[in-house]
């Protein structure tokens, strides 16, 4: 099979690649699985490759270099489709009204009971 790497790191051995027939994703991890270790694949490079699924990951072995950075702009190509996540976090509250900044100010801070 052949595939586009869309994401490399050299120093954890991993990366990921997409795959001509665009199931999965396929995670390659170690050395042990590319043919030409003194070569890291980074993004962009069109590898060829087998491919194994163990438990719920698509694992790439026996990956092959077929081509150096052929496909450079596909990472950010790829970023820019995507639709952006809505956030996570809301604003609850924001400066309080002029009248409630004013109560805040009057009333004592609450005191936690001791516990004796």
């Amino acid at each position: 099979m052949i595939g586009v790497v869309v994401w490399s790191s050299a120093d954890r051995e991993k990366a990921v690649i997409w795959c001509e027939d665009h199931a999965a994703l396929a995670y390659l991890q170690g050395r042990e699985n590319v043919t030409n270790a003194a070569h890291w694949p980074q993004p962009g490079d069109l590898v060829g490759l087998e491919s194994e699924i163990v438990g719920a990951l698509r694992n790439a072995r026996r990956v092959t270099l077929l081509s150096e950075q052929e496909y450079a702009h596909l990472p950010d190509m790829l970023r820019a489709a995507a639709t952006p996540a809505e956030p996570h976090l809301r604003v609850v509250a924001c400066n309080p009204a002029p009248e409630v900044r004013d109560q805040l100010a009057i009333e004592p801070p609450l005191k936690a009971a001791a516990a004796s």
